[in-house]
């Protein structure tokens, strides 16, 4: 049976990992691959603190249709057996399209669902708490809000968020600020009871949010090292400060080797030098997937792969921080 809304709520404070989704060299879903990865992290993770995320940004959700997305979902969740929680990717830029996919998601037996805020047309403040209401009333599972400036051109600020908070399905926020104090201010505005803000940006940044309580954080890393973003969260947990260095000393060369490739590219604006900046990362990603066994593949357009010598340099980082 998928978590009742207030299980998700306590479920969710856990390395959330945003699942690659492995494509053939044609394109195609590799869904063999996706069953070996997710079981890859479901032998590994069971009975820890991991929850999994597919069809995502970094699933390449937005490049994927309708029917492709709810077929990883399935995938997912069949593949993972109930061990680890699922919580499905099920974001569009309109309402009902996205009640739809979250729906389908239900029905497939999802946990949850991740709904980013409305992107293209900027909504007006009733117009984007309306449009998560009205998805969370379509459900009887959990929604994480996944407030992201970056893609959606927008940000919910705390006092929207208290009013999504105050709905019984609404019991999560993946916090995509890369300001601190704005988390905080999410954070102090939202009571924990109902709901869990959770750190969107990744490892690095969960550094920082830790000393502020956050209590748990979204990874790409953990796709192919989930015991290192999993240490990161014992060692916050635990208030070692010294442990939280030593494991960001090591997944952090991942985040500098993609901001290298993105200056290769044309350097992402947004992002500030030296780090995790645009779409790169996934390529990055689904190259260290092939290279330490599992399945990766192609990033669909207009992402970009890594060149040879990229996959080189990458292969020398994972043997250095023990990834192989």
């Amino acid at each position: 049976m998928p978590l009742t809304p207030e299980a998700m709520r306590e479920r969710i404070k856990a390395v959330v990992v945003v699942q690659a989704t492995p494509l053939n060299r044609d394109g195609s879903l590799d869904l063999d691959g996706l069953r070996a990865n997710t079981q890859f992290l479901t032998k590994k993770c069971a009975g820890r603190r991991l929850v999994l995320v597919p069809v995502g940004s970094t699933g390449e959700a937005y490049a994927l249709s309708d029917a492709e997305r709810l077929k990883v979902i399935e995938t997912v969740i069949a593949s993972s057996g109930g061990k680890l929680p699922v919580v499905a990717g099920t974001s569009a830029a309109g309402t009902e399209r996205t009640i739809e996919l979250s729906r389908a998601a239900q029905s497939a037996g999802a946990d949850g669902v991740q709904v980013v805020l409305p992107y293209y047309h900027v909504p007006s403040e009733a117009g984007l708490v309306r449009h998560f209401l009205k998805v969370a009333d379509a459900l009887n599972i959990g929604l994480m809000v996944y407030n992201n400036p970056a893609v959606s051109k927008l940000w919910m600020p705390p006092h929207l968020m208290l009013k999504c908070a105050e709905h019984p399905n609404i019991v999560a926020d993946k916090e995509n600020t890369s300001d601190v104090l704005l988390y905080k201010a999410i954070r102090d505005t939202v009571s924990p009871r109902r709901m869990a803000v959770l750190c969107g940006l990744g490892d690095l940044q969960f550094a920082y949010a830790a000393a502020l309580g956050c209590p748990g954080f979204v990874s790409w890393t953990a796709n192919l090292a989930p015991e290192l973003s999993l240490d990161l969260l014992d060692a916050a947990d635990a208030c070692d400060f010294g442990r939280v260095r030593s494991v960001i000393a090591r997944s952090g060369r991942l985040y500098e080797f993609v901001g290298t490739c993105a200056q290769r590219r044309g350097h992402d604006p947004w992002i500030l030098p030296g780090f995790a900046s645009g779409h790169i990362y996934v390529g990055v990603m689904k190259a260290a997937l092939e290279i330490i066994g599992l399945a990766g593949g192609p990033v669909r357009g207009p992402g970009d792969d890594l060149i040879a010598e990229e996959r080189t340099q990458l292969k020398e980082i994972l043997h250095d921080i023990g990834v192989i």
